[in-house]
């Protein structure tokens, strides 16, 4: 197999809730029993107006922030809007919670970029995120042969994911040494069965020659 080739994955994932209507969050200390703090964890931050719709937003002892709304809302670049900060939450909800499972499953992470777009429009409910897309960038050691089965679980068990009213599409191409460039459908669901690895390579065969 040739070297420096990459696997890519395309899956889309919703937010799970059980059928008490409890989300998947609920079952995540079962996973990790060494938990330092045990749930319910609990967070706050606080927010001071410095002039017209813009704020410091802080969360001792960590950096301030200065926030304010878009551009596209009549804000300026230089602050951190909240459309910006619920995308930029949840790529870093989706590594913290990837690297948790990549542990326990024997992945070494060796790189990761995600980049998270949203789309705003306005609904019947009002303005809100219409669609959200995060593409995830990752390059892999170690059990890749659970791979797959880890960024499920990561999608399942995001808690900023979870904690959204719409569905997220999660994208990821993920860079494995010695292996094939494969390509999983489009659009895989999350109730369907893996893709194996000898399809995903018919399939990449296939389309090379159709192209």
């Amino acid at each position: 197999m040739a070297a420096g080739s990459q696997r890519v994955f395309r899956v889309r994932a919703c937010p799970l809730r059980t059928s008490s209507g409890a989300s998947g969050l609920d079952h995540f200390v079962l996973v990790v029993a060494d938990m330092p703090v045990p749930f319910p964890h609990r967070y706050s931050a606080s927010l001071s107006r410095t002039f017209a719709s813009r704020a410091r937003m802080e969360a001792p002892p960590r950096p301030a922030l200065d926030g304010g709304p878009s551009p596209e809302l009549d804000g300026d670049v230089n602050s951190w809007s909240p459309e910006h900060m619920l995308l930029s939450s949840l790529g870093l909800c989706m590594l913290t919670t990837f690297e948790a499972f990549a542990v326990r499953d024997g992945i070494e992470v060796l790189s990761w970029g995600a980049k998270a777009s949203g789309t705003v429009d306005q609904t019947p409910e009002g303005l809100m995120f219409t669609s959200i897309v995060l593409e995830l960038d990752m390059e892999l050691a170690g059990n890749l042969d659970r791979v797959e089965a880890t960024l499920e679980d990561a999608k399942q068990y995001c808690l900023v994911l979870n904690s959204l009213r719409i569905p997220v599409v999660v994208e990821a191409q993920v860079r494995m040494p010695n292996e094939l460039e494969c390509r999983l459908p489009s659009e895989l669901s999350m109730a369907l069965p893996p893709f194996a690895p000898d399809e995903a390579v018919d399939h990449h065969r296939a389309q090379r020659r159709a192209g």
